[in-house]
């Protein structure tokens, strides 16, 4: 194993350990103020959180050093992913004093231009942003840019799984991805020695296959150039670095914090004698180089700048209620203004009149001509696969044997020898990093296929998925989206062990921010996955595994896209709505042939097409919903809910619903006890005409 000495250039007492130090003047004096800079800027907005002015807040003040001098050592086209105690890394990085303070005032990020200032947005679940820095990193890699993506986190989340993911996935492909720790010694309250049972967190990166290294974190020179010679060395295209730095917050976690329930005065007052700015103090002025006025004007400016910043942030009005719809789509779908609009009436407001061009347009399903060839399901999704990777250079399918092998289905056939390792990719075995390095692949501009090999193996990912795939848009006001689609097989009838026959769905569709999508054909499934391919919102594509290869049906053999929400009339009928998706619907129709039942298929299960159920509930007067999952709080009892506000005076019986068992899947050797069938269907259709 390597030694893992903490790299120090000053002494306790600012002392240079070597003679030579060979640092420009022009880069100290920036050190200087940026440090205190950091320093005023916290300190101001610690004054504001007492007084009410901003929320809680995660203060810095002892970790000045770790952010000024890894911050400086980056190029301007270095991009960062922070998580939420980088404010010092942000204001050295140009980010705006005013924009900082208006995130943590609570307000939406409208100033806050990702691209722009090469800054990811504040990152709250810990550890999640890792693997955003190596898939935004992979696409640098594979354009052959110079750009290097760092990512701050704390010791604590070396503990999460995400640590894990995005180190592995860096150090399989060898991204230029730099990897900076924090490492203060508590997660809140609780310390290293409960953290981790690894001597250092530096040598964590052994085991990944790539470099770790201890630096004093209150040693603003020697982060410097332990940050340096890692972004120099994956600059190169040597990969990625580990760097641990040893630190402290003076304060407590963050202000709901009471960092004396769990730390002594004692301890406290040996780390501030490291203080980095008094150290660094030492070390310039013993090279006669310190000016006192200098920190005293710069934190003069800081506090005139912080007060004018919240002076202004305070007098502006507070966006009006329509804002809290905007951007989670590219356009906004009627559900939601429908809401909006019910909650302003309520509140006596004026409803909000929007233009077309804001609002989400569902067209209709494209004339057939052209020609075509008779496709499963299967073939439909590989050749829509095909085109979009023909026609979009940057269009990555990533996942767990997705290349050599095909897929475990064989969707994903002759794919990789078509376009290669590097744009199919076989990744390793972790979902939560899969979706995660396709955020940040999106993030840099490229569009994403992220294949989940199972249904049941999608939790692992949940938390990529909700907590940012689905937000990102929202979060950034609509500077940037991530246009990724999540595509896995879905459902059960195969006689699969568990895990293996999952539904899903309704977890997504309950997700904000996420397209939700279910095709029940071979022509639904290369038109739907060619819509959701060009799609500027995330896309969850579900796939029925008991279709891929039921039936064959003629497909067009060019691209053809069909429109995402809306839904498709599969038999008409007077006397019954019978309303479902995906998997069902074959034997909804085998139920329903030659009777008075008029079959929807949803196809698109977020935003779903309200306006056809709607209208064809009107002329039936009854309502039946068949799903496969379990019932409770499902997209059956949505359509359901919808239905019932919105004519329920059309109705002429009860509406009813054909669902799975809210119970786990049983093992496939009972699978058909739990079954959604034909007979199942027919006697729910036979009890709603009856009614």
């Amino acid at each position: 194993m390597a030694d893992y000495q903490t790299f120090q250039l000053l002494g306790p007492d600012g002392k240079p350990k070597e003679a030579d130090l060979a640092f420009p003047e022009s880069l100290l004096a920036e050190m200087y103020r940026l440090m205190v800079l950091s320093r005023e800027f916290d300190r101001r907005m610690l004054a504001l959180q007492r007084q009410g002015r901003i929320g809680t807040y995660p203060m810095l003040e002892g970790q000045e050093a770790v952010q000024v001098g890894s911050a400086l050592a980056l190029a301007p086209n270095d991009f960062v992913f922070p998580s939420y105690r980088e404010h010092g890394v942000q204001l050295a990085r140009g980010l705006p004093i005013d924009v900082v303070m208006a995130y943590w005032r609570g307000l939406p990020n409208r100033d806050w231009d990702v691209l722009k200032y090469r800054m990811g947005i504040t990152t709250v679940p810990i550890a999640s942003q890792l693997p955003h820095a190596v898939g935004y990193s992979y696409v640098s890699k594979l354009r052959g840019a110079d750009d290097v993506t760092v990512t701050y986190f704390g010791d604590g989340a070396t503990s999460e799984v995400d640590f894990h993911s995005g180190m592995n996935f860096a150090g399989v492909w060898k991204t230029p991805t730099v990897f900076i720790c924090a490492n203060n010694l508590y997660a809140i309250s609780v310390p290293y020695e409960k953290q981790t049972a690894s001597a250092t967190i530096a040598q964590k990166a052994e085991a990944y296959g790539f470099p770790g290294v201890r630096v004093d974190g209150m040693d603003v020179l020697a982060t410097y150039q332990v940050t340096r010679e890692a972004v120099d060395r994956a600059r190169r295209g040597e990969g990625p670095t580990l760097i641990e730095a040893m630190t402290y917050r003076f304060g407590a976690h963050a202000t709901a914090d009471d960092a004396r329930r769990y730390r002594s005065a004692e301890e406290e007052e040996q780390w501030r004698q490291l203080d980095p700015i008094e150290r660094f103090q030492n070390f310039l002025e013993d090279r006669g180089l310190w000016d006192p006025q200098v920190g005293e004007k710069v934190a003069m400016e800081v506090a005139d700048q912080v007060e004018a910043a919240i002076t202004e942030i305070e007098a502006r009005p507070l966006p009006s209620r329509d804002d809290t719809i905007r951007h989670a789509y590219q356009r906004i779908p009627p559900l939601l203004v429908e809401q909006l609009h019910a909650t302003q009436a309520a509140h006596g407001e004026t409803a909000t009149a929007f233009h077309a061009e804001e609002l989400w347009e569902v067209g209709h399903d494209p004339a057939p001509g052209g020609p075509t060839e008779s496709m499963t399901m299967a073939d439909a999704i590989n050749a829509a696969l095909m085109q979009a990777m023909q026609s979009n250079p940057e269009t990555i399918l990533l996942g767990e044997d997705v290349g050599l092998s095909g897929g475990v289905f064989r969707i994903t056939e002759h794919l990789q020898e078509r376009f290669g390792e590097k744009r199919v990719i076989d990744t390793p075995l972790n979902e939560s990093g899969i979706v995660g390095c396709a955020v940040g692949m999106a993030l840099a501009g490229a569009r994403p296929i992220a294949e989940i090999q199972f249904d049941g193996f999608v939790y692992p990912a949940f938390d990529q998925i909700v907590s940012h795939l689905g937000r990102f848009r929202f979060r950034t006001r609509g500077n940037v989206s991530v246009p990724v689609v999540v595509r896995f097989p879905n459902g059960a009838g195969i006689a699969a062990h568990e895990h293996h026959c999952d539904s899903p769905e309704a977890y997504f569709v309950h997700a904000p921010g996420l397209v939700v999508i279910c095709p029940s054909t071979p022509w639904d499934a290369k038109g739907l996955l060619a819509s959701a391919l060009v799609s500027p919102d995330p896309v969850i594509f579900l796939e029925p595994k008991v279709l891929y290869r039921a039936g064959r049906e003629p497909v067009p053999t060019e691209w053809y896209e069909v429109p995402i929400g809306r839904a498709r009339v599969r038999q008409e009928g007077s006397e019954l709505t019978l309303v479902t998706y995906g998997g069902m619907v074959p034997p909804a129709l085998k139920a329903a042939a030659s009777r008075p039942v008029e079959v929807i298929d949803l196809r698109t299960l977020f935003p779903w097409d309200r306006e056809t159920v709607i209208a064809s509930v009107e002329k039936t007067g009854r309502l039946l919903v068949v799903q496969e999952p379990q019932g409770s709080a499902g997209v059956a009892a949505e359509v359901v809910a919808t239905v019932a506000e919105k004519c329920l005076y059309s109705l002429r019986g009860a509406i009813s619903r054909v669902t799975g068992f809210d119970a786990p899947w049983p093992q496939f050797a009972i699978e058909g006890h739990a079954l959604v069938n034909e007979r199942r269907i027919t006697t729910a259709i036979d009890q709603a005409l009856d009614s």
